[in-house]
C-alpha cells in the first residue's frame, strides 16, 4: 500500500533532506518515507506493518531494472 501526496501551490508545506538535496542538482527525484504520528516528538508513533512494506517495496525496486519513457520512468 502506498499514499501519493502532493502539496498544494497555496499552502506552505513541510520540509525534507529530499527536496531540499534536489534543489542544486536538477534530477528527477522521490521521497520515500514512513507515515508517523508526531515527528520529532518524544512520542512518535508509526506502523509496525509499514516498515515491512516498505523494505519489500525497497527490495523490489532495487531488483528491477528502470526504463525511462518521455517523462516518466517505470520498473521492469
Amino acid at each position: 500500500p502506498v499514499q501519493e501526496f502532493v502539496n498544494r501551490a497555496d499552502m506552505a508545506g513541510g520540509s525534507t533532506l529530499g527536496n531540499l538535496s534536489n534543489v542544486q542538482v536538477s534530477l528527477n527525484a522521490v521521497d520515500i518515507g514512513l507515515a508517523q504520528l508526531a515527528m520529532h516528538s518524544c512520542y512518535e508513533t508509526a506502523g509496525l506493518k509499514d516498515g515491512e512494506y516498505l523494505v519489500k517495496a525497497m527490495k523490489c525496486y532495487y531488483e528491477s531494472a528502470i526504463r525511462r519513457n518521455d517523462d516518466r520512468c517505470e520498473l521492469i
